[in-house]
């Protein structure tokens, strides 16, 4: 008789965890919905990377929905001379997000993966050498700024399809007000939300 009641308690309480845990879940999400901004330095170098999540109102009784991830990358770098330029390319990518038991996983549909150059900027340039500068980036400069594009697109579908499912998990979300942050394996991933 005895075991049969600790049985039952056990049974009891792990479903009023479950339930609790689905409840904060979906709670979590309703927050999280919106778009996020993050800006990441990733190279010794200064680079930036500032990614927007944009993350789609839940749907139905899952504690997630629809998510657009657009990444702005700067690459910083230096041509013959000395002049250095700034290089920003642009990936968006679509899938989608829910967060289980305090955790987002983000799962991406790689098919949407999408890489374009957005600009070239030549930081403590004077006009005449900008000019020269654009005058080559027109001439010659086409031919490397698309195969840095194929570069950093096959990078980026390597990193995304890396995990099974091409399925990302991040521990530990926290959303108070307008601030959002998760556990990457390389730091925290702070966020601010701008919509």
């Amino acid at each position: 008789m005895k075991h049969n009641d600790l049985l039952t308690s056990f049974t009891l309480l792990s479903l009023l965890c479950i339930f609790c845990t689905s409840c904060n879940d979906m709670e979590m999400a309703k927050k999280a919905c919106g778009t996020w901004e993050s800006i990441r330095i990733v190279e010794e170098n200064g680079c930036k990377e500032k990614t927007y999540y944009e993350f789609g109102p839940v749907k139905g009784d899952t504690s997630g929905g629809d998510l657009k991830e657009t990444t702005y990358f700067t690459e910083c770098g230096e041509v013959e001379d000395g002049q250095e330029y700034n290089m920003q390319c642009k990936s968006i990518i679509e899938g989608t997000w829910k967060i289980e038991v305090g955790d987002i996983y983000f799962t991406y549909d790689l098919s949407t993966l999408k890489v374009t150059f957005e600009g070239i900027s030549f930081p403590g340039a004077d006009r005449f050498s900008e000019s020269l500068a654009q005058s080559f980036q027109e001439n010659y400069g086409q031919s490397l700024i698309q195969e840095s594009i194929e570069e950093l697109k096959e990078h980026l579908y390597n990193w995304y399809s890396e995990n099974e499912n091409n399925e990302d998990c991040y521990q530990n979300v926290n959303i108070k007000g307008d601030n959002m942050s998760f556990d990457a394996t390389d730091g925290v991933i702070k966020l601010i939300r701008i919509k």
